[in-house]
């Protein structure tokens, strides 16, 4: 079906579509071409860094790796604050602790190996540094945040939605006005024997029509990973949801739990669970959660399986992405879309090339304005000099 409006809002949308684009296409070739490298981000930091994600062969077994773990960081940072343990990437890999945040405001990770008693290293997220320590997470935080912490995660997502406009309107502006089978063939293929310029604006309106949906989805699902509290509003007035913060303990209670004994006792509310984050207390709240992996789970690098303990080891929050509530299931799908994963090896390789959009979008877009700007100057008479 075709839609009907107006020549003069069609030729706004199409101004809109190209100034948009030209003062943000470099932006989003960025996104596009980082993104593209990191649907992989796990898997190239584990061959940078074999000696943090890899197997370490150890005689030693630690029955509380979780509290050695956090007394070998202790130890090694002469009592810095530990606000998360992450569980190995590999069997017999390194845990990782991360610290909180010192003045500098950037994140610390730390490697160490808790069956043997051993600190292995550290590095800074998000530094802008090519070290093979620090090239993935800069690059990461680089797509995710322009390397400017939350104020470039809120230009991120500015950048999401206005690639989103973009898609919108140049799916609009490219709808033939006759819907007929041969005006959509020229939409989506090239025109053999063309002109250059018809070369170029062919290979624009198709890669951006066959790429539409795709465009759309990153963008969206970007937006939502910077705005998630309001994203999760959004869905909440159409699919119930789950409140957006998962309830703390009362009060703080008596007879404190090892962090160990919490992580089995999560283990044990699910079948086939294995857990993959332990958030510690903060603010003297009292409260640990425990992120787990559920075998169904789409998500397959942490899981988004959820539950809060406070410190004497009673559950007070759980959340299930796979039975809770609509909503929540729909919101436990967006991570893993955008980074590939949901969809397997096949879905990494497609974002990989799919990446590539933005990149060819701007080059044809700029020369094809080029040229424009190029024919009216020319198109333009002097003003014919006076005789004297």
């Amino acid at each position: 079906m075709q839609p009907h409006a107006p020549t003069h809002l069609r030729t706004l949308a199409m101004r809109l579509h190209r100034w948009v684009a030209l003062t943000l296409g470099a932006w989003f070739a960025l996104l596009g071409l980082t993104g593209g490298v990191l649907v992989w981000h796990a898997k190239l930091d584990r061959a940078l860094n074999p000696e943090w994600f890899g197997p370490r062969a150890c005689a030693q077994r630690s029955a509380t790796p979780v509290a050695d773990a956090l007394e070998v960081f202790a130890h090694a940072t002469r009592g810095a604050t530990a606000t998360q343990v992450m569980a190995p990437a590999a069997a017999g890999a390194a845990f990782t602790v991360w610290e909180k945040p010192p003045a500098d405001g950037l994140r610390r990770q730390h490697f160490v190996d808790p069956h043997c008693g051993v600190y292995l290293g550290k590095r800074a997220w998000g530094a802008a540094r090519i070290d093979r320590a620090h090239v993935v997470p800069a690059l990461y935080e680089l797509h995710r945040a322009l390397l400017l912490r939350d104020a470039g995660h809120t230009a991120v997502g500015f950048a999401g939605l206005a690639l989103s406009f973009v898609a919108i309107t140049g799916l609009w502006t490219a709808w033939p006005r006759h819907a007929t089978r041969e005006a959509w063939k020229r939409v989506f293929t090239l025109k053999r024997g063309a002109s250059t310029h018809r070369r170029f604006y062919d290979l624009h309106r198709a890669t951006g029509a066959w790429l539409a949906l795709f465009l759309l989805l990153m963008s969206l699902t970007g937006a939502y990973l910077c705005f998630p509290k309001q994203a999760r509003a959004l869905v909440a007035t159409l699919l119930p949801t789950s409140p957006a913060e998962m309830r703390k303990p009362s009060a703080t209670q008596p007879s404190p739990q090892p962090p160990d004994v919490l992580v089995q006792r999560a283990e044990t509310l699910w079948p086939d669970t294995t857990w993959s984050r332990l958030q510690l207390p903060g603010g003297g709240k009292g409260a640990w959660d425990v992120r787990l992996l559920q075998g169904a789970e789409v998500r397959a690098d942490t899981g988004d399986t959820r539950v809060r303990f406070d410190d004497a080891g009673s559950v007070v929050d759980r959340r299930d992405p796979l039975r809770g509530p609509a909503g929540d299931r729909l919101i436990a799908w967006l991570f893993p879309l955008h980074s590939g994963e949901a969809l397997g090896v096949v879905g990494r390789v497609a974002w990989s090339a799919f990446g590539l959009a933005p990149a060819l979008l701007l080059f044809t877009g700029v020369w094809l304005w080029l040229r424009r700007r190029r024919r009216a100057a020319a198109s333009i008479v002097p003003p014919a000099r006076p005789c004297r």
